[in-house]
């Protein structure tokens, strides 16, 4: 259409044409900048694949599966003679004279005098004919004696009087509680009324051996 055309087309005309072609730009940019340029825009997603840190990081304790029980075995051979050799002292010595004391010192009417017989390999030779001689005593004395006695010795505490090693001699007190009990005494109450009695023993060395060379019950 020519510029005299439109110069001669009445004014509503060119009113509604300027509308349409208004309206129809308004609508090119509503679709150019609405889905076009919207779509040119999205930055598509991708997945991030997998980098090999090399660098430290801080994390907790970790957890294993393996147990105990299913670690290795270390095994070790012990050998004992690596073990520095116990030098015996005194309260050596004294756990021997608690050990003696409760068994000379506890004795019953019916176990035949065991109470010196089964120490015998503990004490010297002059120690043992003291104990054989004590024993045939008693059994003179009990022969026409079939009253029940016996009488239970517990060791308390000990006392070193003296230990040389290298003389070889030792004396050791040792406090017991005793407890006699005949067969009038009432069943359950243990025997009598328990009483303190302390008894001195003479060790003496013999081929290495402590032994014990005497033994006196105190009044």
């Amino acid at each position: 259409m020519s510029d005299n055309n439109l110069n001669n087309m009445p004014t509503n005309r060119k009113l509604g044409i300027l509308i349409i072609v208004i309206g129809l730009l308004l609508i090119i940019l509503i679709i150019y900048f609405g889905f076009i340029r919207k779509s040119a825009s999205v930055t598509p997603i991708t997945t991030p694949t997998a980098t090999t840190t090399t660098g430290q990081l801080t994390s907790g304790p970790s957890t294993g599966t393996t147990t105990p029980g299913d670690l290795p075995r270390n095994y070790q051979q012990y050998d004992i003679s690596k073990e520095p050799a116990h030098k015996f002292n005194a309260d050596d010595l004294s756990k021997i004279a608690m050990a003696f004391a409760e068994r000379l010192g506890s004795y019953s009417s019916q176990s035949d005098y065991g109470n010196f017989t089964d120490l015998k390999i503990f004490m010297t030779s002059s120690m043992q004919a003291w104990a054989d001689k004590t024993v045939a005593e008693y059994k003179a004395k009990s022969a026409n004696n079939t009253a029940y006695y016996g009488i239970v010795t517990t060791a308390v505490t000990t006392e070193v009087k003296s230990f040389d090693d290298a003389a070889g001699t030792a004396k050791i007190i040792v406090t017991t509680e005793r407890r006699e009990s005949t067969a009038n005494s009432a069943v359950g109450t243990g025997g009598g009324q328990p009483y303190k009695q302390k008894i001195d023993f003479s060790f003496v060395k013999v081929n290495g051996d402590w032994l014990i060379d005497s033994a006196y019950w105190e009044k």
